[in-house]
C-alpha cells in the first residue's frame, strides 16, 4: 500500500526550509548486493524515437476543476501531473505520478528529464513540484529534489525548474513526480501560479537504472550434440529461463573454450533487442523485455573439430547481465570416415551407420506502409518448428502484422530470409505484403532445412528490423533407388543404384541401405555418394528365397549435408 502520508506546513516557510535542510542530509542510503544491472527506458530513445511508458501509473486526491494527470509521452510530448488554479484546492492536494520497477528488479539510480512549476500559495500554503524515492512521504529521507513558492529558489526561474535530474542510487522503492500544495492543513493555495496551475511537473523522458539478482538456468539439455560421437552438424537444445529477471537474452556454447555460437534466442517481436547502452548497461523500452523462458535450438557444426573428447560449456545470460553456467561437460565427435565397398556379405551380416536421431539510423526514411510503426509484431499461423518431406519442401507460411495496440499494419513489405541448417549467414529469398487486415502469406522456394524468418522494417533507411517472428524448417532427405534386375536367382547378384537430392558436400554423403530380413530391416553396407550424391553398390544373395524388400536411407548430423533423417521409397527383390 502506498505511503501518502504528508508533513503538514506547520510554520509555513520556516517548516519548508527546515524540510529542505533535512533533504540535504538526508539522501545516503544502503548499498544494494543486487548483481545485475539493466535500464528500462521511458517516452524517448537515445535515439530520439518514441518509447513507451510501461511501469507508470498515476494517481491524485484534492485536486479541483481542471487538475489533472496523464502517463502518455513521447518525442515532443511528456506525461504530466497538474493542480489546476482554475479552483482553489487546500493544502495535501495533489496530482502525482508514479512509476513501479518491474518485480524482482529495484530502482538504483538513472536520470529524468523534467519541468516543474510551483507558483502558486496561499496563506500558509505553498504550491510544490517534488520528486520522490523510495516512498511518498514527505520527508528527508525521500524528497530528493522540489520547487516551492515558500522556499528559497529552486532555480535562476525562482520557483520553476526545466533540466535533467538524477535519480539517488540504491534507494529501491517507487519513483514519484508529484504537483502538490503544502503547508498548514486547512489552508489552501488560491493565489499566484504559472502555466495554469498552482503546480505543474511535466515528464519528458526517463532512463531508470534497475538491479535485479535473478540467475538465469536451464533445464531439458540435450540433442543430438550430446550423442557419443557426434558429427556434422549436430543440435544442442534446452529450455532456457530467468525466474524473476528481465529474460532470456542471450546464449552462448563454448567447445574447448572457443566460442560456437553466441545469440539472442527470441526477440520477443523486438522487445528484447536493446536500445542503447549506459555505461555498459543495456536499454531497453519494456518492464519484461525478453521472455522469461525459451525453447532453445542451437544448430552447432562439429565438422571442424577433431575426432575425440571435447569440454562443452554453455551459459546463460539475462537482460540484467546476470550469467549462469548451465552445462559444463566432455561430450565425443567423430566425423564418418570414407568407405570402400569391399568384399559382398550376405543378408543378416554386417553393421549399421551411425544415424542422428543492428542499431536504428537517425534518418529513418520512407514508411513502410501508411501506418508504419516500430512497436509491431508478426504472428505466424504455424508451429515454431515443422518437419517435412523433401518432395514437399515448398511452404506457404501465412501470418499477420499488428501494431502495440492490436491493430493491422496494411500495405507493409515484409522481408523473407532463411539461414540454411549448418550456415552463419541470413539470406533474404523473397518478399510478403500485408492486406488491409495486416495478414500475408509468404511464399517460401524449395530449399534444405533452415530456419525461416519474416521480418518487418518499419522505415526504409532503419537497419534493424522492427520484429520478426521465426520456424525452424526440418527437411527429410530425399533419396532414390533403383534396383537390378529385380528377379534373381538365390545366388544371384543385383546392382542397387541411387541418387540423394539437394546440394552434397564435396566429399559425399553416408546413405544406408538395408535389407528387410526375418522381421526387421537390417543394414547390409554403407557406400559414401560422390559429390553428385550418386552411389552404387553390389549385393549377391546366399540362398535366401522369396520377395526381399530393399531401402536407402540418409540420416542427419553430416557435415554440410542440410537435411534430417530421409528414406527411399521400398523396392521388392524375388528371388528363386
Amino acid at each position: 500500500m502506498k505511503n501518502r502520508h504528508r508533513s503538514g506546513f506547520a510554520h509555513g516557510a520556516l517548516a519548508l526550509a527546515v524540510t529542505l535542510m533535512l533533504l540535504l542530509a538526508g539522501w545516503a542510503a544502503a548499498g544494494s548486493a543486487y548483481a545485475g544491472r539493466w535500464m528500462e527506458v521511458s517516452c524517448v530513445n537515445p535515439n530520439r524515437s518514441a518509447a513507451p511508458s510501461e511501469g507508470w501509473s498515476s494517481f491524485g486526491s484534492g485536486g479541483g476543476y481542471g487538475s489533472d494527470n496523464g502517463t502518455g509521452c513521447g518525442p515532443g510530448s511528456s506525461m504530466y501531473a497538474i493542480l489546476s488554479s482554475q479552483a482553489a484546492v487546500g493544502v495535501g492536494a495533489d496530482e502525482t505520478l508514479q512509476y513501479t520497477p518491474p518485480a524482482g528488479s529495484r530502482l538504483t539510480g538513472g536520470s529524468l528529464d523534467v519541468s516543474l512549476y510551483a507558483d502558486g500559495y496561499g496563506y500558509s500554503a505553498s504550491g510544490t513540484a517534488a520528486l520522490y524515492t523510495p516512498e511518498f512521504a514527505y520527508n528527508g529521507s525521500n524528497v530528493f529534489f522540489q520547487c516551492a513558492a515558500a522556499l528559497t529558489a529552486c532555480s535562476a526561474s525562482g520557483s520553476d525548474f526545466s533540466g535533467t535530474l538524477e535519480i539517488p542510487s540504491s534507494r529501491g522503492g517507487n519513483l514519484y513526480v508529484s504537483a502538490g500544495c503544502g503547508g498548514t492543513a486547512g489552508y489552501s493555495c488560491n493565489a499566484g501560479g504559472s502555466e495554469g496551475a498552482w503546480s505543474l511537473v511535466r515528464l519528458w523522458w526517463a532512463d531508470l537504472l534497475l538491479e535485479n539478482a535473478a540467475t538465469p538456468s536451464a533445464s531439458n539439455i540435450g540433442g543430438t550434440l550430446l550423442d557419443p560421437n557426434a558429427q556434422g552438424t549436430a543440435e544442442l537444445t534446452m529450455s532456457a529461463a530467468d525466474p524473476g529477471g528481465p529474460g532470456v537474452y542471450l546464449v552462448v556454447v563454448q567447445i574447448d573454450g572457443s566460442t560456437v555460437y553466441s545469440g539472442t534466442p527470441n526477440g520477443n517481436g523486438g522487445r528484447c533487442v536493446p536500445v542503447g547502452t549506459s555505461g555498459g548497461t543495456l536499454m531497453f523500452d519494456y518492464s519484461q523485455p525478453c521472455p522469461a523462458s525459451e525453447s532453445v535450438d542451437v544448430p552447432v557444426n562439429t565438422t571442424s573439430l577433431p575426432d575425440g573428447q571435447h569440454t562443452l560449456k554453455v551459459i546463460v545470460d539475462d537482460a540484467a547481465g546476470n550469467s549462469a553456467v548451465v552445462y559444463d561437460a566432455t561430450i565425443s565427435t567423430k566425423q564418418p570416415a570414407a568407405s570402400s565397398l569391399g568384399a559382398q556379405p550376405g543378408p543378416g551380416t554386417g553393421s549399421s551407420a551411425s544415424g542422428g536421431n543492428s542499431p536504428v539510423g537517425d534518418a529513418r526514411g520512407t514508411p513502410n506502409s501508411t501506418g508504419a510503426n516500430t512497436a509491431a509484431q508478426i504472428t505466424l499461423g504455424m508451429k515454431r518448428r515443422v518437419s517435412r518431406r523433401y518432395a514437399r519442401r515448398a511452404l506457404r507460411l501465412p501470418g499477420r502484422l499488428l501494431n502495440a495496440q492490436g491493430q493491422p499494419i496494411a500495405g507493409a513489405r515484409l522481408d523473407v530470409l532463411q539461414q540454411v541448417k549448418g550456415s552463419p549467414k541470413l539470406r533474404l529469398i523473397g518478399h510478403a505484403d500485408t492486406r488491409a487486415d495486416g495478414t500475408f502469406v509468404a511464399k517460401v522456394p524449395d530449399g534444405p532445412s533452415r530456419m525461416v524468418e519474416v521480418a518487418y522494417r518499419a522505415f526504409s533507411s532503419e537497419r534493424r528490423y522492427a520484429t520478426s517472428a521465426k520456424i525452424t524448417e526440418l527437411v527429410g532427405a530425399g533419396v532414390r533407388l533403383e534396383v537390378a534386375p529385380r528377379s534373381a536367382r538365390s545366388d544371384g547378384t543385383i546392382t542397387l543404384a541411387g541418387r540423394v537430392l539437394g546440394p552434397i558436400p564435396p566429399r559425399g554423403v553416408v546413405v544406408e541401405l538395408l535389407v528387410h530380413y526375418r522381421g526387421r530391416w537390417e543394414p547390409f553396407r554403407t557406400p559414401r555418394t560422390n559429390a553428385q550424391g550418386r552411389f552404387k553398390v553390389a549385393y549377391q544373395f546366399q540362398g535366401g528365397v522369396g520377395r526381399f524388400p530393399f531401402r536407402a536411407m540418409v540420416f542427419n548430423g553430416q557435415g554440410g549435408f542440410p537435411f534430417s533423417r530421409g528414406a527411399s521409397e521400398v523396392v521388392d527383390v524375388t528371388t528363386s
